[in-house]
């Protein structure tokens, strides 16, 4: 049996994945998310002589990684925790990407790289409970994640966060047979991050090369969390039929911060979950399709619905691909009016012989929508908002 509890995020992502063997945490939300939820839950963890065998960091983007920093800024080290023991952290940062900067950075270039890391975490990152103070994370603002996990001596990425995380990826933990299979990104999309990185190093004048080192490693971090997103397109065309269909609206994610998502198959002894983080469909479907082509089953016990149910994450191909009889959508509907209702129907309305079940953290107006919608085929489905609690997945849940 394994136990998830799908926190209230706001308008982000963290999932904490529990059996009797392993736990692992995939992303953190806001501070908020983890003073709020998620620490207590390590706490307890912790109490029980638990450790986390796995932080995955699906991204860099502010509704993902401000929970873990706010983790690590209270932990600790890696020998001498003060919440919970952490085993691995797997975080594809500028130090993953490229190789060491071997060059002294001039002071002017040196200028440069201080201006964006003074700038430090969005707003969004140092919120505080009570709201009178906007500096939560405040001992730890000129710090990237890649800096605390470093300095906390943690393994990164199985080693010194060297080597990046991409498709490929099989990790089995060591204590048992579980195993978390990624899926994406591709080294094609992680050289895409770093690309973006360098034209905008390009924009503000700087002529040094872009690689890793401690000032310019924050400064990778800081810049990606800055950056405007890509404007999701609104315009939606009618069907034949009148209703709005996923075949109609669906447009491929042009965001390559989402394009570098941790997205990974976990078995944990033996439930099966695909946890999509931000990923890109396409990319998704690709190293599912390869793997369908070596006999893996593409049915799974529970699914992460990509970047909050936003159609551009959802394909049609893709849900032709996979089902499960339990969907994960996270999001408090405060951004681009997530989720897409599209996305909901096109879940519900394929044909199935079991009973599906939709499991949103919080009650929005697409939530409400799909409570009211028939489907397609007559499948059976039922949905449930605001689900703060522990989920049971496994054979008999």
């Amino acid at each position: 049996m394994l136990r998830i509890k799908m926190y209230p995020a706001k308008n982000g992502d963290a999932f904490l994945l529990s059996s009797e063997k392993t736990h692992i945490l995939i992303d953190g939300g806001y501070p908020s998310t983890f003073s709020h939820a998620i620490s207590d839950d390590l706490h307890v963890l912790a109490s029980q002589g638990k450790s986390l065998d796995l932080i995955i960091v699906t991204h860099i983007d502010a509704d993902h990684i401000g929970g873990i920093l706010r983790l690590l800024s209270v932990n600790g080290s890696a020998t001498e925790p003060t919440i919970i023991p952490i085993e691995q952290i797997w975080h594809n940062s500028l130090r993953s990407l490229t190789s060491p900067c071997e060059h002294k950075i001039p002071p002017e270039q040196h200028t440069l790289l201080q201006a964006i890391n003074q700038r430090g975490h969005p707003f969004s990152l140092r919120d505080t409970a009570s709201g009178n103070v906007p500096n939560e994370i405040s001992a730890k603002q000129g710090c990237s994640l890649a800096r605390l996990i470093f300095a906390g001596g943690y393994s990164w990425n199985g080693g010194d966060g060297t080597i990046p995380v991409s498709a490929g990826t099989v990790y089995t933990l060591p204590h048992n047979e579980d195993i978390v299979a990624v899926l994406t990104p591709s080294n094609a999309r992680l050289q895409d991050l770093l690309a973006l990185w360098k034209k905008y190093l390009q924009r503000i004048g700087y002529r040094m090369p872009a690689g890793s080192g401690e000032i310019i490693d924050d400064a990778f971090e800081f810049t990606l969390e800055h950056l405007p997103e890509v404007k999701e397109g609104s315009s939606r065309l009618i069907s034949a039929s009148g209703k709005k269909t996923l075949e109609d609206t669906y447009t491929a994610d042009l965001s390559v911060t989402n394009g570098s998502s941790i997205s990974a198959i976990f078995d944990i002894g033996g439930v099966r979950l695909l946890m999509l983080a931000d990923a890109w469909a396409e990319d998704v479907v690709t190293s599912l399709k390869a793997l369908a082509g070596q006999g893996v089953s593409m049915m799974f016990d529970a699914i992460k619905i990509a970047h909050h149910g936003s159609f551009h994450n959802t394909s049609p191909e893709l849900l032709n691909l996979v089902d499960a009889p339990v969907y994960f959508i996270s999001t408090d509907g405060s951004k681009h009016d997530h989720p897409d209702s599209e996305v909901l129907a096109a879940i519900v309305d394929r044909p199935a012989d079991f009973p599906r079940t939709l499991y949103f953290n919080y009650a929005t107006p697409s939530s409400g929508e799909i409570r009211h919608h028939i489907s397609a085929a007559n499948s059976d489905f039922t949905v449930i908002e605001n689900a703060a609690d522990w989920i049971e997945i496994g054979n008999d849940q």
